[in-house]
């Protein structure tokens, strides 16, 4: 924390105008480790930002939110904080950014950090949140009530529809009320509990999970009032809104939104299943001595049941090939409790088949057992939804952050077809980041897509070796290497899906020495000039090779705005001597997905720089006025 108070007085004393804001340090830092639960997250900017409602938001590897303040500007709006009102538990966090410049130009982008997670060498402590089992059990007991509730009426409807068939049939008890009844519970104490968490009881309006548990319990309020009231068929709406709530809140409507909505559909329909079910069974015990009562209220249900399991297994399939990866099915938590409940659907399946065949030729004893043994067998599946509501999905978050850099740590970069390519090479490892344009500015950060990269590592004695990746989120890869004296050469060859990937060479001089304040010195030099010619070259696809430098004379300012080292620091810095003794400028910002290298003159000038950023790769080579 006294480092990055000391960036924020640098950036202070020295902060020209920008062209795009970029994020240059955090805290808690980008895929970083924190012992314990950080009080805010500080962002600082390169030049001052304007703050918004939307600018920070945090996410748990569920994807709830967690709870913080109303964002605010400090240290002349270079500083971007917000307030975290409630203790983060031991796990990973992502943090979601939009900044304003004060000429108007956004920003926005992500990061992750870890709490409580010692990350040292090629080992994590911790590499993803466990199950939250008290929150399961209230989850359990959230969809057994709305299963009986809603289910219930439907099966309910159908024993009505038998009675007035059959005359002097006993009348079947509705558990809706006491569904309805266990569903509030339920959603009152996840209320509770996430209210003694966030020491507040704000969280319930100001998070998206709190609204969707405040939805709950609105939803089985009124049902029960309903209830109350004799109203029945009215009472299937609001019951209705908590499984739309469930289904805005669930883990799919936050990593695949257009996917997620189906919950709300898988929820109905199992509702409809596992209730409609309970009640027809209980119905077939106390009619049997009235069997074709009880064969055409089996028959009714069964035709509803087609309904619910068609729309349960097409919906439920689609969205676990879309949440999980095959690897993820065995090696995760959320995996397991997947499978698990795939092999009760799977039960439940062949017990539905068997009650049908019992009920076509005319067994309605066995019928009727075998629909009790499906009904409990339903009871595991939605035990098993709810420990995978509360069970991290294996995504971006499952994959430990990387270990930080030892000693002097060295950028590079560059642009692999339109993939952009930034990596820190530190003592025993190399951290490779990769990024694709977006709309926007070129800071500016969309959905990721997927990446994958290979490489080999080229030493300065000339022996190639490959390199083994690990994935430590998204678009992040992390490899142990050993660098060889001199120039070590990485061949990367990196694609995304949506973008046309390739192949790029990283040249990583080893050891690098401390830039120091090399980079202050340089821009004290550059203030001493008022114009400077430019030949640039841009291309948007590194394997497309560069197109014929252009020349543009303009004032020192004009081009010290676009730079992101304008502010005179760099996240990451380092300094190499050449062959032909000129010393290069390695920067690094690794939030912005942006490398720069610049050379310098006998004079301290700039004499060519190369940028590569996740929309674009420059070459410059610059003439000052006295050349």
């Amino acid at each position: 924390m006294v480092a990055f108070l000391g960036v924020v007085a640098m950036l202070v004393a020295a902060s020209p105008a920008s062209a795009h804001p970029v994020l240059l340090f955090s805290d808690p830092a980008l895929d970083g480790a924190v012992p314990d639960s950080p009080g805010s997250v500080n962002l600082v900017f390169n030049e001052p930002v304007v703050s918004t409602d939307r600018a920070v938001a945090i996410t748990d590897s569920s994807g709830s939110a967690v709870p913080t303040s109303p964002p605010r500007t400090e240290k002349g709006g270079t500083v971007l904080t917000a307030s975290v009102t409630q203790k983060l538990e031991p796990g990973i966090y992502q943090v979601q950014w939009e900044a304003t410049g004060v000429d108007g130009h956004g920003a926005r982008g992500e990061y992750r950090f870890a709490v409580g997670t010692v990350i040292t060498g090629d080992q994590t402590a911790s590499t993803s949140q466990p199950t939250d089992w008290s929150a399961a059990g209230l989850r359990w007991l959230l969809l057994a009530g709305f299963a009986v509730a809603f289910g219930g009426l439907v099966g309910e409807r159908i024993t009505s529809r038998a009675g007035r068939r059959h005359a002097g049939l006993p009348s079947v008890c509705s558990w809706a009320q006491l569904g309805a009844l266990l569903g509030l519970f339920a959603a009152t104490a996840a209320a509770a509990r996430l209210a003694l968490r966030a020491e507040s009881i704000s969280v319930l309006s100001e998070s998206a999970a709190g609204r969707v548990v405040l939805a709950h319990a609105l939803g089985f309020g009124v049902a029960l009032l309903l209830l109350a009231l004799r109203r029945p068929s009215y009472a299937l709406l609001p019951l209705l809104v908590v499984a739309l709530a469930e289904g805005v809140g669930s883990h799919s409507e936050i990593e695949l939104p257009v996917v997620g909505g189906l919950l709300t559909a898988v929820l109905v329909a199992a509702g409809i299943w596992v209730g409609a079910l309970l009640h027809v069974a209980r119905a077939a015990v106390k009619w049997r001595a009235t069997r074709a009562a009880v064969q055409w209220a089996l028959l009714r249900y069964a035709q509803i049941a087609t309904i619910s399991f068609v729309v349960i297994v097409v919906t439920g399939l689609t969205m676990a090939l879309l949440l999980v990866p095959l690897p993820a099915l065995t090696g995760t938590g959320y995996g397991r409790a997947l499978l698990v409940k795939l092999a009760a659907v799977v039960a439940v399946v062949g017990m539905a088949l068997a009650a049908r065949r019992a009920l076509r030729s005319e067994r309605l004893g066995r019928a009727t057992r075998t629909a009790r043994f499906e009904a409990v067998t339903l009871v595991v599946v939605l035990g098993a939804t709810s420990v995978l509501v509360s069970t991290p999905t294996p995504g971006a978050f499952s994959a430990p952050p990387p270990p930080p850099p030892t000693g002097v740590a060295v950028p590079a970069g560059g642009l692999a077809g339109q993939v952009g390519v930034n990596l820190v090479a530190s003592e025993g490892q190399v951290v490779v980041r990769l990024t694709t344009p977006s709309d926007g500015n070129e800071y500016d950060v969309s959905e990721a897509p997927d990446y994958t990269l290979s490489a080999q590592l080229q030493s300065a004695t000339g022996t190639q070796e490959p390199v083994e990746f690990r994935a430590c989120g998204e678009g992040c890869f992390v490899a142990a290497l050993d660098w060889a004296d001199g120039d070590n050469v990485l061949n990367l060859r990196a694609t995304a899906s949506g973008w046309r990937g390739g192949n790029v060479a990283a040249l990583v001089p080893w050891p690098a020495e401390p830039a120091e304040d090399l980079l202050e010195r340089t821009l004290r030099v550059l203030d001493d000039f008022d114009q400077v010619t430019i030949y640039e070259a841009v291309t948007s696809d590194g394997e497309a090779g560069l197109p014929q430098p252009s020349p543009a004379t303009l004032s020192m300012a004009e081009f010290l705005e676009g730079e992101p080292y304008s502010a005179g620091v760099a996240p990451i810095a380092a300094r190499s001597t050449a062959d032909s003794g000129a010393t290069k400028l390695l920067m690094g910002f690794p939030s912005a997905g942006t490398y720069v290298e610049v050379t310098l003159d006998g004079l301290g000038r700039i004499s060519q720089e190369v940028l590569a950023a996740p929309s674009h790769s420059i070459s410059r080579r610059f003439f000052y006025k006295d050349d």
